[in-house]
């Protein structure tokens, strides 16, 4: 640690003064004021200081003294593992303050110590963000080199996991970005709690809104895990609003984790076309296979078989077809979901066979439809 910074030295300051009404200087490296109570000084050369840092030795300076940029007080070397990185000083008549100066050498020791362990944790936990950003983009010239710097980071990468990722439905785009990073870090926070993620499992933000958990499954009861996390999911309901949580299967290694955190973001697409706030890969049905397709592929499926699924004009169309195949074809059903006469639904549907020669209320037909519906959503 090369030497105090401004900001924590003047953070340091700001402490002192909460429980020790004597001005408190600290200086760097070169005997420059660089935070204090008296803010006119900093900036200042304190030779008083430069003593302190030449000899490693505490400096009292009396009323009689005359030392350049220097008062009267007691000026301590601040250690660091063992290496001087600056001077704190308490101005006052060393009689007066001399038992204050022990005191503040050995507080500000130990906030320097915490600001580093808290430094350190927090590089430790955005280098783990980062490589589980790199892990599920399967950003890795190397598989064994990539695992080698997991076990650095204390990232078991051959073990069985299975993938959670939670989004928050809730809108954020009227809020700040600070305001939604805030929510979201205390989404995240919360989970941990309830959740009781351990040391082996992983979690971390995704993008604005989402939350992955790479879950460690050796020895997890899973049909007891599901149930709390769809009560979890309940219970967030009242601080957080909509959250809801797509389930991928259970896989081990470097490779194949990762197609548990792809199954679980392709359940997380479905999760609002079936009931709950929860949905898994395995209980997912046509969407699965069509998971498989590649985009350029299905792109030109729906072009060609139902291009207005395209065009914001017929948006009323394609939500209208979305809630009649979601029940079933059943005329009943659908026009009273969509609040409208039975007459209008039979309305549209004739629309979209005249636009596209494909009845939505003929079984064949539907099953385009709906694979159109499904390929839509997938990107």
């Amino acid at each position: 640690m090369a030497g105090l910074s401004s900001k924590q030295a003047q953070q340091i300051v700001y402490e002192m003064e909460k429980i020790i009404e004597k001005n408190i200087n600290i200086m760097n490296n070169d005997g420059i004021i660089i935070a204090s109570k008296d803010t006119d000084r900093i900036g200042i050369f304190h030779e008083g200081a430069r003593n302190v840092i030449e000899h490693g030795e505490t400096v009292t300076i009396f009323p009689e003294d005359t030392l350049l940029g220097s008062k009267p007080g007691v000026n301590m070397p601040i250690y660091f593992h063992e290496e001087l990185i600056g001077v704190i000083g308490i101005t006052g008549h060393p009689n007066e303050v001399r038992d204050f100066a022990k005191i503040i050498q050995k507080m500000t020791e130990v906030m320097v110590k915490e600001a580093y362990v808290s430094r350190e944790l927090d590089l430790e936990k955005r280098a783990k963000e980062l490589y589980l950003q790199e892990w599920m983009r399967r950003r890795w010239d190397s598989m064994e080199a990539f695992g080698l710097r997991g076990q650095t980071l204390s990232i078991q990468t051959n073990v069985k996991r299975q993938a959670f990722l939670f989004r928050l439905d809730t809108a954020l785009e009227t809020e700040t970005e600070v305001s939604r990073q805030q929510k979201m870090s205390e989404l995240l926070k919360k989970l941990q709690q309830v959740l009781a993620v351990s040391e082996t499992d992983l979690i971390t933000l995704w993008k604005s809104n989402q939350i992955l958990l790479l879950k460690h499954t050796e020895g997890t009861a899973f049909s007891r895990w599901f149930g709390e996390v769809e009560k979890v999911l309940s219970m967030l309901r009242e601080d957080f609003g909509v959250v809801i949580c797509g389930v991928g299967r259970e896989y081990e290694g470097l490779d194949d984790v990762v197609k548990s955190f792809e199954e679980a973001r392709l359940a997380l697409q479905f999760v609002d076309r079936r009931e709950g706030n929860l949905l898994l890969f395995k209980d997912l049905g046509i969407e699965s296979i069509i998971y498989e397709i590649p985009e350029e592929k299905m792109d030109d499926f729906i072009e060609r078989f139902f291009p207005f699924f395209h065009d914001p004009e017929y948006k009323q169309l394609v939500d209208t077809l979305k809630v009649f195949l979601q029940l079933n074809q059943s005329i009943a059903s659908a026009s009273e979901a969509l609040f409208i006469h039975k007459n209008t639904l039979q309305y549209r549907l004739k629309k979209m066979k005249e636009l596209t020669g494909y009845d939505p209320r003929v079984f064949q037909d539907a099953v385009l439809y709906w694979v159109g519906l499904v390929g839509l959503g997938k990107g």
